[in-house]
């Protein structure tokens, strides 16, 4: 039977082989005839899809140059007839329309879109450059216009466009079209219409980046090989996407001859199993009639084999008795064949000599498991001695595979985590490590290798009662001699302590160092040559230059004047010698040029012998003291300068009447040579009640000794006020004689108020800036509190703007943005602000109000006034437009940076959803 079975098995392999490389050739004969004809049709969908490419982009482009549009109305009444018996002449034409150069629409089909704006659209900017063919994409402004299509795809459009040009070239207008991507469905029905459909063949339509345009129900499915697409085989057998199906592929690029190469592609594909559906028909005919004359061969053979293996089934026969264990067996047989008595012979032989050696192998056997069952039991005390160890350990000990799958845990470990060990063992140590730290822990064990078997990882973990603890674990790994990971051996303790006591030092330290960094005065340390080797930030932001270029390089000296060189040399070489230095008042000058004049102390730091180690000094900043007090010699000159050239107004009183003066005080007030003299002081104020009440201040006051020094608003002799600071001491307290020294200080009132307009207004618009806009919120948002109230702040920028700016000059962009100002605060409420933060970019603050509804009026306001066209002062006319983003006070934020930071957000959002909008945060 065996015998029959190998010739049967011989003769399987043969007529497998031939099967095979049957099955192979007729497999590649059919595959490229398929191929080929997969090919042809790909060929014709590409062509008729670039021909009709061509004839739209050809019949919008002849539109566009017929005479009544070089130069008549772009919206005349003949216009959207004649656009309506095209679209009708070609239904795939969802829309076609005519714009003038402004964007505008002036005419279309079934006046769909008439009069909007189209600036936005690509189809415009391209159809304004030239021929224009723009890829698919889906309806926007028409998508609620046009009537729904039958299936459930939404509208997507292919955009043709090309430019109208007056006589004289210059464009006046674009006209486009609009076709429905249903239209490739009517092309591919075209193209294969005269000819038989290949059997589950599918046609897709790729455009330029690869991905599906039709059928649309493939969207987003797998696509072919990127290498098949671009290299454009004539066909291949392929796989899509991560499918096990393989199929017949052939892909086309759309070659058109239009400007625009769209770079679209047609591919065509087969399922495999289909194309090849006769080989496999084949193949099941050859294996059939195979099978049948194997069998008829096979029951040849076993006639043949059984006359000669009979024999040997005897032997074979005595064979199992014999390893059954009988013992008594014999090997003989009845033949006549010489061979096979030969054989006979021998197999007793070695029968003999196998059952001997048996026996002896029986009894070493029972020797070696007997030494085994000894070594096993010292083993197994070894290994109790050596558990109890690890037991009575503290420390966490586990043990864990490459799958991390817990193979040991002691005692420790079951204690700190609140488990038993038959609970955890075979599960993942995952569950008591502190979720944030799971991708730290495993990123470092991950550096496990052969040659780094220890790791060692601080982090946290959660105990029994899921308090988070910190630990520290050594990772120690095992690999096999292939380098594989079999078992990691994790000893761990609770660090929770000292990672308490490290943190509390971390921030003590921070402390200190925020301290040292910020506080109020440079901190530095000189070495012996003067140079610095520790800064505070303060210290370095005066010097303004990176530490890596001051640190044991440079000194004080090398930001003093020269001057001041010598005297700090000086001085500090004397105090190396002593134990303190007086204060030294030095310009520094930073690396930028910024001067400020410093004050610079120190104390010396020695060794146990008394050698100086550094100095630990403090530099204050005394520009405004020192500015302070150079203003104050100034005027003390100035004085004196102005007492001799009769500059400060000078006046004797005696009981509030004047009995002395100087010219100057004539000057100041308006009044000829002498008109003062014995006339009462009433005569300088402006009404009853300043003169009483400066009496009632003043006197008491320089009755005591003291001086009195005041700035009031005082009269001068033609009633005009003036800003008069006045001085004033008692001469003769018998006498009741008084010296007022009084200046006119208008100017100076008049410039404090003009500096303070300045902080906190733009200089350019006028408005609020920053600072003060910050104030207004604040003091808003405390009112909104108290009256229960919502707040209101809008931040916008200026759309178009730049191409004003860039094409009018400076001067025109400022103009817009004054006007842009005045228009906002035209549209806001009187207890409303406009703020100016710079550029084009401006914010609203609109409150108290009570709901969002009460502002939207305003915000719409807004928008509209800035779209409005503004007159130039050259006479051109230019139109902006913007971006609004709105948040809310309290719901949004109550702090204003936290709120105009959401509020510029918003404004993104505003204009990344098109432009000239409002965004209100939700």
């Amino acid at each position: 039977m065996q015998l029959s079975l190998i010739f049967g098995a011989l003769y399987f392999v043969v007529v497998g082989l031939g099967e095979f490389y049957m099955g192979q050739y007729l497999t590649e004969r059919i595959t490229q005839d398929q191929g080929e004809a997969l090919h042809q049709r790909s060929q014709a969908v590409a062509n008729a899809l670039a021909e009709s490419l061509h004839e739209r982009d050809r019949e919008i482009a002849m539109l566009s140059r017929l005479p009544d549009f070089q130069a008549g109305p772009l919206g005349a009444d003949w216009v959207e007839p004649y656009l309506d018996e095209i679209q009708r002449s070609f239904p795939s034409y969802s829309w076609i329309g005519v714009t003038d150069a402004q964007g505008q629409v002036q005419a279309s089909t079934a006046g769909l879109l008439r009069g909007a704006d189209v600036r936005q659209r690509p189809w415009f900017s391209g159809g304004q450059q030239g021929r224009y063919v723009g890829d698919a994409h889906q309806a926007v402004m028409l998508e609620r216009l046009l009537a729904p299509q039958e299936s459930s795809e939404p509208l997507r459009f292919l955009d043709f466009a090309s430019p109208l040009r007056a006589r004289d070239g210059h464009v006046r207008g674009v006209i486009a079209a609009h076709v429905t991507l249903s239209w490739i469905k009517e092309v591919i029905r075209s193209a294969q219409g005269g000819a038989d459909q290949l059997n589950g063949s599918e046609v897709f339509i790729l455009d330029g980046r690869g991905e599906i345009l039709h059928p649309y129900s493939a969207i987003g499915a797998a696509l072919a090989p990127f290498s098949l697409l671009v290299d454009e085989q004539p066909y291949a057998v392929t796989q899509w996407g991560g499918t096990d199906q393989y199929y017949l592929t052939s892909a086309l690029r759309v070659r058109s001859r239009t400007e625009t190469d769209l770079g679209w592609r047609v591919v065509l594909r087969q399922p495999l199993s289909i194309a090849l559906a006769p080989v496999e028909d084949a193949r099941q005919r050859l294996l059939l009639g195979a099978g049948a004359l194997l069998l008829l061969v096979m029951g040849l053979v076993y006639v043949l084999a059984r006359r000669f293996s009979r024999p040997i089934e005897v032997l074979a026969e005595a064979a199992h008795r014999i390893e059954a264990g009988e013992e008594d067996v014999k090997l003989e047989m009845n033949t006549s064949s010489a061979e096979l008595q030969r054989l006979s012979w021998s197999l007793r032989s070695m029968t003999n000599t196998l059952m001997e050696r048996r026996r002896e192998l029986q009894q070493a056997n029972a020797t070696l498991e007997q030494k085994i069952a000894d070594r096993t039991q010292q083993l197994y005390l070894s290994e109790q001695h050596y558990r109890s160890i690890l037991e009575d350990q503290t420390e966490i000990i586990c043990r864990y595979t490459h799958d991390h799958r817990l193979t040991y845990v002691n005692q420790a470990y079951c204690r700190l985590f609140g488990v038993t060990a038959e609970e955890v063992l075979n599960t993942g140590w995952s569950p008591v490590v502190f979720p944030e730290d799971l991708s730290l822990v495993k990123a470092a064990l991950a550096k496990l290798s052969p040659d780094c078997l220890t790791v060692t990882i601080e982090n946290r973990i959660l105990d029994g009662q899921g308090a988070v603890r910190w630990g520290q674990f050594n990772n120690r790994a095992t690999f096999d001699a292939q380098g594989q990971l079999l078992e990691v051996l994790t000893v761990g303790r609770d660090i929770t302590a000292q990672k308490l006591l490290e943190q509390e030092l971390s921030a003590t330290a921070e402390r200190l160092q925020d301290l040292y960094d910020h506080a109020p005065c440079g901190y530095c340390s000189l070495d012996e040559q003067g140079r610095f080797i520790a800064l505070n930030r303060v210290a370095l932001s005066w010097l303004d230059c990176p530490a890596e270029q001051v640190l044991h390089r440079l000194g004080p000296t090398d930001f003093f004047r020269e001057d001041d060189r010598s005297k700090f040399s000086y001085h500090y070489e004397r105090f190396k010698l002593e134990e303190q230095s007086r204060a030294i008042e030095c310009d520094l000058i930073s690396a930028t040029g910024v001067k400020r004049r410093v004050s610079v102390s120190s104390t010396a730091l020695r060794d146990g012998q008394g050698r100086f180690l550094m100095s630990r000094s403090v530099m204050h900043d005394i520009t405004e003291l020192y500015d302070v007090r150079t203003q104050l010699r100034a005027l003390v000159h100035e004085q004196k300068a102005m007492l001799d050239n009769d500059l400060v107004g000078l006046a004797k009183f005696k009981d509030r009447q004047l009995v002395w003066k100087n010219k100057a005080l004539e000057r100041i007030f308006g009044y000829g040579p002498d008109e003062l003299l014995d006339q009462p002081a009433r005569c300088l104020y402006l009404d009853d009640t300043s003169y009483e009440e400066l009496g009632r201040e003043a006197y008491p006051l320089i009755r005591s000794g003291a001086h009195f020094r005041k700035q009031v608003q005082m009269a001068r002799k033609n009633g005009d006020a003036i800003w008069i600071d006045m001085n004033s001491l008692q001469f003769s307290e018998a006498e009741g004689v008084s010296l007022w020294l009084m200046q006119d200080i208008s100017e100076m009132k008049q410039y404090q108020e003009q500096v303070e307009h300045i902080a906190f207004h733009d200089p350019l618009t006028g408005l609020p800036n920053r600072l003060l806009l910050s104030d207004r919120m604040r003091q808003a948002f405390a009112l909104d509190d108290r009256m229960g109230g919502l707040g209101v702040v809008c931040y916008l920028d200026l759309d178009g703007f730049k191409p004003v700016n860039d094409a009018h000059g400076h001067g025109a962009g400022d103009f817009l943005l004054k006007e842009v100002a005045r228009r906002l605060q035209a549209a806001v409420r009187a207890n409303d602000t406009v703020a100016r933060l710079g550029g084009d970019e401006f914010v609203m603050l609109i409150t108290p109000i009570m709901n969002l509804a009460e502002c939207e009026p305003i915000l719409r306001r807004a928008l509209a006034s800035v779209r409005e066209p503004i007159r130039l002062p050259s006479g051109e006319v230019v139109q902006v437009s913007t971006s609004m983003g709105v948040v809310l006070y309290p719901k949004h934020g109550r702090q204003p940076s936290q709120l105009l930071a959401l509020a510029d957000a918003a404004m993104y959002e505003a204009k990344n959803s098109g432009g000239q909008g409002l965004y209100i945060s939700p």
